[in-house]
């Protein structure tokens, strides 16, 4: 495994230099005359247990926005692979390039939310069309970048606070394994980086989990059964790389944005993995994100909170002053229903969101509001009956002496005093008003966000 590990690194170091030696070989290969007569392509190198072992760097150039509408988001991937064959060892002195085309490379497929693979071609390279090397020792470097189409479908039910998980599966097909293989003082390169400057999403990247597991052979079978050979977790801590896009890596701080790795943990129980051979070997990919929250902040909660609290300007409003308060009321209605449609309609999603209820509570807030004005406007009228707390009873007056008359009342005169009633009823709307809305912000944010 350490001699794999060396010509891996030996051939990374090698792979940017630009010898014309190299690339004079490049013809004997493309046409097959430097491929030994008895190689077969269809075969897979021999081992002593069947098992071909592939070493392999995983890079994420580029990660496109999703789409809440169809589910769809496109990353750019580029795997390294080395493995080693001993038919082909000794037959050149340096790197040189070969035809994958006329030689074994691991039969690979990505899983199954690969919606789309496309080609990406590196015009770096001397040829476009050169992606396998060959060194002295019989050790292959297979590089080779996609674009993936991805389907993964999100759980907006906490929209805008949700978290978001997308998985890239490759399966290895013919015995091939994807070993257990971790950073250590002889070879120092991540088995995983990001470019951060290229992560274009309305999430935000927080971490990245790298697996490498073999499965029965039916890729429908839950994953919870596979054995993992080699897990690592890396968490991406808040930084400036986003902000560096179209930097160059002469600057330090752009080469380690471009090639970002975060702080890794990693585990190996490659020892309890028994019988690979017959099973299904896959090494996944996956991205975690956190949706970016400021936008919403800005765009939604403060506008429909300031909305919420202009309603509550109909409380100071005298009783009497019953169109101002109602065109106040229904207006912020109609706005919060208004901003709650487009949001729906830009996304093209039907389920009920975080973000739906918030809009919700806002709206059946300012349609209370507008109810106690309804009420108030009644009891001014005396439409309504009071309860008893709200009526204020005259003391009694004692009948001054004098002739008797037959029209005065002697009995005792209730009085409903209907103004001071409604002023009363916008008192304590004043103050439970706010503190009912607040109680629902504070249970809201407990509930999607705590």
């Amino acid at each position: 495994m350490y001699r794999v590990l060396q010509g891996v690194r030996e051939t990374l170091q090698l792979f940017s230099s630009n010898d014309s030696a190299t690339m004079a070989d490049w013809d004997m290969w493309r046409t097959g005359k430097a491929v030994p007569r008895d190689y077969e392509k269809e075969n897979s190198p021999s081992t002593g247990d069947g098992n071909v072992e592939v070493i392999y760097t995983v890079a994420v150039l580029e990660v496109g926005p999703l789409s809440e509408a169809n589910s769809n988001m496109t990353a750019t991937i580029e795997y390294s692979m080395a493995w080693v064959d001993d038919r082909l060892a000794e037959l050149t002195n340096y790197v040189t390039p070969v035809s994958s085309t006329l030689l074994w490379v691991p039969p690979v497929a990505f899983g199954r939310n690969v919606r789309r693979v496309a080609h990406i071609k590196d015009d770096r390279k001397h040829n476009s069309t050169i992606n396998l090397w060959l060194q002295r020792q019989g050790i292959l470097f297979y590089k080779t970048t996609r674009k993936l189409e991805l389907i993964c479908p999100p759980n907006l039910d906490k929209y805008p606070f949700d978290d978001y998980k997308c998985s890239i599966k490759l399966h290895g097909y013919g015995r091939v394994v994807f070993p257990f293989r971790q950073p250590s003082k002889y070879y120092r390169a991540q088995p995983v980086y990001v470019d951060m400057t290229a992560v274009t999403s309305q999430y935000e990247m927080t971490g990245l989990k790298l697996s490498s597991r073999v499965g029965p052979f039916n890729q429908h079978t839950d994953t919870d059964t596979d054995c993992v050979m080699f897990e690592a977790n890396c968490t991406f801590p808040a930084n400036d790389c986003p902000l560096m896009k179209g930097c160059s890596d002469e600057s330090d701080d752009c080469y380690g944005c471009k090639h970002f790795v975060g702080t890794c943990s990693y585990i190996s129980a490659a020892d309890q993995c028994s019988n690979t051979s017959s099973g299904l070997s896959t090494l996944e990919v996956q991205l975690s994100f956190s949706r970016r929250r400021w936008s919403h902040v800005f765009r939604t909660f403060v506008p429909s909170v300031v909305i919420v609290g202009c309603s509550w300007i109909s409380f100071w409003l005298h009783p009497r002053d019953v169109t101002a308060r109602v065109q106040l009321c229904v207006t912020a209605i109609l706005a919060l229903i208004t901003a709650m449609a487009n949001n729906r309609m830009k996304l093209g999603v039907t389920e009920v969101r975080a973000e739906d209820v918030w809009m919700c509570g806002g709206i059946i807030t300012v349609g209370l509001a507008l109810m106690e004005t309804v009420v108030v406007n009644s009891v001014l009228r005396g439409n309504i009956i009071m309860p008893s707390f709200c009526k204020r009873r005259r003391p009694r007056v004692e009948p001054t002496p004098g002739p008797s008359t037959s029209w005065a009342e002697d009995e005792e005169t209730v009085d409903t005093s209907s103004p001071e009633t409604a002023d009363k009823i916008d008192f304590f709307s004043r103050i439970l008003f706010p503190i009912s809305f607040t109680v629902f912000v504070i249970g809201y944010l407990l509930h999607y966000v705590g």
